[in-house]
């Protein structure tokens, strides 16, 4: 089975804006892949592509979409927490 992730920034009037993230990726059931859980925290960084979204925040949401044996479709949205100190979530 294929996988396919895409990550989605949450806009600012309740739904996830439509850019395609360079962190996207797709992966077979051979492969390795680590996807974030809900609640864990994202930084999403474009290198080399400056029309690429940089965004970060806590993980709102995961949706699985199957598409028969053939592949899953994973969307991972991404939250904005201004009230999450980020100076607090890590140490650089």
């Amino acid at each position: 089975m294929k996988y396919y992730v895409t990550f989605q920034q949450m806009g600012d009037h309740g739904r996830p804006v439509d850019h395609p993230s360079q962190s996207d990726f797709e992966t077979d059931d051979k492969g390795f892949a680590l996807i974030p859980s809900v609640g864990d925290y994202v930084q999403i960084i474009a290198i080399g592509n400056e029309d690429a979204p940089n965004y970060s925040g806590r993980v709102k949401s995961r949706l699985f979409r199957y598409f028969g044996h053939e592949g899953c479709g994973i969307n991972i949205v991404v939250e904005d927490t201004p009230e999450d100190n980020w100076g607090l979530v890590i140490k650089e």
